[in-house]
C-alpha cells in the first residue's frame, strides 16, 4: 500500500458521508443516511458497528501519523523545511500544536516500547493512551534504570490501567516502589533533591486558558511555597465577612503576584534584547484587542492591563502591521505613584491595605476616555481589587477630600449603596472630611 491506496480510501470515505436523499431500496443505504437518518432499533447493530470501527481507524490513523512524523524527523524533513522538529511539521499542515507534540513523542518512543506499538498497530490503544504509557515508562526510567525485562513489564503493567490518569498514577506508585528496594549509590542525589527531574508543563486549554503541571525538587518546591505563603492569605471583604475565594483561586491569584513582581523588576533576564514584558495588540479600527502568548481578550481585560502593567501597547493595522507602540505617559511616573503610595498605604480598597509594591496604579477615568496620569485621577489596587473595579461591578471616584471612595456591586435600577472609604480614611466618623 502507498499513499494512493490511502487517498482512494479517503475519497471513497468522503463520498460515503456527502449528504443524499435517502433512498426507498434498502441495498442504496450508504452511510450519510445511516448517521443523518438512523432508524430505531433496525439501525442499531450497525451504528454500534461504524462507531467501533471507526475507534480503530481513529487509533491506526493515529498510529500512523506519529511514525510517520517520526520516520520525517529521521529523514531529516523539518531541518530542510526550515522547520526545528516533527511537531512543527504538523502544525504547519494544520495539527493543533498540543496534538502534534503527543504524537511526535509516541512515535519517537515507539522503538523502545515494542509491545505497546504492536497495540497501536492493531487499532487497539489510542493515542492519548500510548502517550501516557511512554511517559509512565520515562517517569520511572528517570529515577531508576531499568533492564529491556523490566521495561517490558512496566509497559504490560501500564496497558492494563483503564485511563490515561490510571496510567500516570500506576506509574508514579512503581516509580516509589523501585526507589525503595533497588540499591542505590550513596553519592547519587536522592530523588527528592534531583533537579534533572523538574518538569513543568503549560498547555493552553480550549476556552483560551492555560492549565500548568509542575514536577520540582524538594528545595525550589520550598522556596515557591515560601514565596507563595504570604500571599495566600485570606482578605476579609469590606464589611468583614471571610474572604470567599477558595484555597486553589487565593493559591493561584497569589502566583500571578510573583510573576508581576518579577516583571517588573529591572534585574530580570533579557528576552530577545529587551526585558520581557506583556505585550497588549490594539487594532487601529474595529478589531479585537489580543495578547501577545495568550490570544483575544475582552475589552475590560484589556483596559486593565493598559491602567498599569509593564507592557507595551502596539497598535496596529487590519493586517497586523505596527501603526504605533504606545505612549510612556500612560504609566504614571514614579513620583506621582509615590504620591499615591503616602495618599493610599497600599491597596485601597475598604479592608485590603496590601502593600504599596504588590499594587497596580489604576486610572479612575481611564486613559482612553480622556483620563489624566495625575494624583487625582488615580489609585492604587492590588491585582485582586483591581480585577474587581474592571470585571465585578465595584466602582471608585476621589471625594471632596482628595481620597478614593468605593461603590459595591449593586443593581442599577435599585437604591445605591452606602459609599465607602479607602482602606487608609477607616474612622469612627461619616465626616467626608474625617481623617
Amino acid at each position: 500500500m502507498d499513499a494512493t491506496h490511502l487517498d482512494t480510501f479517503i475519497d471513497a470515505l468522503i463520498d460515503d458521508l456527502t449528504p443524499a436523499p435517502v433512498p426507498e431500496d434498502e441495498a442504496d443505504r450508504r452511510l450519510c443516511h445511516l448517521l443523518d437518518s438512523p432508524r430505531r432499533i433496525v439501525d442499531e447493530p450497525a451504528l454500534l458497528a461504524v462507531l467501533a470501527a471507526a475507534v480503530t481507524a481513529r487509533n491506526v490513523f493515529d498510529h500512523v501519523i506519529a511514525q510517520a512524523v517520526a520516520a520525517a524527523e529521521r529523514a531529516g524533513i523539518p531541518a530542510r523545511r526550515h522547520l526545528r522538529t516533527g511537531a512543527d511539521l504538523l502544525t504547519s499542515i494544520g495539527v493543533a500544536p498540543g496534538a502534534a507534540y503527543r504524537a511526535a513523542r509516541v512515535g519517537r518512543a515507539a522503538e523502545a516500547l515494542p509491545a505497546l506499538t504492536a497495540q497501536q498497530r492493531l487499532g487497539g490503544v489510542g493515542i492519548e493512551f500510548a502517550d501516557a504509557v511512554g511517559k509512565g515508562v520515562s517517569h520511572i526510567e528517570s529515577r531508576v534504570a531499568l533492564s529491556d525485562d523490566e521495561r517490558a513489564e512496566v509497559v504490560t503493567t501500564l496497558m492494563i490501567q483503564a485511563t490515561p490518569s490510571g496510567v500516570d498514577k500506576k506509574a508514579r506508585g512503581i516509580a516509589i516502589e523501585k526507589v525503595k528496594t533497588q540499591s542505590v549509590d550513596d553519592t547519587a542525589v536522592p530523588v527528592a533533591e534531583n533537579t534533572d527531574l523538574n518538569d513543568m508543563s503549560v498547555v493552553p486549554t480550549g476556552d483560551g486558558r492555560l492549565s500548568a503541571t509542575l514536577d520540582l525538587d524538594v528545595l525550589t518546591g520550598e522556596e515557591l511555597l515560601a514565596a507563595l505563603d504570604p500571599l495566600c492569605r485570606p482578605i476579609p471583604l469590606p464589611d468583614g465577612s471571610p474572604d470567599p475565594r477558595p484555597v486553589g483561586r487565593r493559591r493561584a491569584d497569589a502566583f500571578g503576584q510573583i510573576l508581576r513582581t518579577y516583571l517588573s523588576s529591572s534585574g530580570r533576564p533579557m528576552s530577545g534584547g529587551v526585558l520581557p514584558h506583556v505585550t497588549l495588540i490594539r487594532p487601529a479600527e474595529h478589531g479585537v484587542d489580543s495578547l501577545g502568548f495568550g490570544g483575544p481578550v475582552s475589552t475590560a481585560t484589556a483596559e486593565l492591563i493598559a491602567c498599569d502593567s509593564t507592557l507595551t501597547s502596539v497598535l496596529v493595522d487590519h493586517s497586523g502591521a505596527p501603526l504605533d507602540v504606545g505612549r510612556a505617559e500612560r504609566l504614571f511616573t514614579p513620583a506621582i505613584r509615590k504620591g499615591l503610595a503616602v495618599r493610599d498605604g497600599g491597596c485601597a480598597h475598604p479592608g485590603c491595605g496590601r502593600p504599596v509594591s504588590w499594587c497596580d496604579a489604576h486610572h479612575i477615568i481611564p486613559w482612553e476616555h480622556g483620563g489624566p496620569t495625575s494624583l487625582d485621577n488615580g489609585v492604587l489596587l492590588c491585582r485582586l481589587h483591581h480585577t474587581a473595579i474592571h470585571h465585578g461591578g465595584w466602582q471608585v471616584y476621589i471625594g471632596p477630600d482628595r481620597h478614593p471612595w468605593f461603590i459595591p456591586p449593586h443593581d442599577p435600577t435599585g437604591p445605591e449603596p452606602a459609599h465607602l472609604r479607602s482602606h487608609a480614611r477607616r474612622t469612627m466618623t461619616d465626616l467626608p472630611t474625617a481623617a
